[in-house]
């Protein structure tokens, strides 16, 4: 189960652990699921105590901009650690990505 809360225009999740291709599908239903329920607002991932993701969990987070950018909302992801971040270099997703060091920063960007 995927903790969050609402804060302005947004709803932040909290990913936690490893994101990998045994977790991904289930992920994926749940953050869909915080999507639909809060479909007024923006969504934030904060990262923070996420240890390792996998190319699936990529997968996830763009299947997610994707939807939220069908709705007009934005995704924001936040507390990167190295190994996450070394990642998304690898696969040049950094770019599609507004990726914030904080999640007070992500509010407030």
């Amino acid at each position: 189960m995927i903790k969050h809360k609402e804060s302005g225009d947004f709803v932040v999740a909290y990913l936690k652990g490893r994101i990998d291709v045994h977790l991904s599908t289930e992920i994926e239903k749940e953050i869909n699921a915080i999507i639909a329920k809060f479909s007024d607002k923006s969504l934030i991932i904060n990262l923070e105590d996420v240890e390792y993701m996998s190319s699936s969990g990529l997968r996830v987070l763009v299947a997610s901009i994707r939807i939220l950018k069908s709705n007009n909302k934005n995704l924001r992801l936040c507390n990167l650690n190295t190994a996450v971040k070394k990642v998304f270099e690898v696969v040049e997703l950094m770019d599609m990505f507004d990726i914030y060091s904080s999640e007070k920063e992500a509010l407030t960007a």
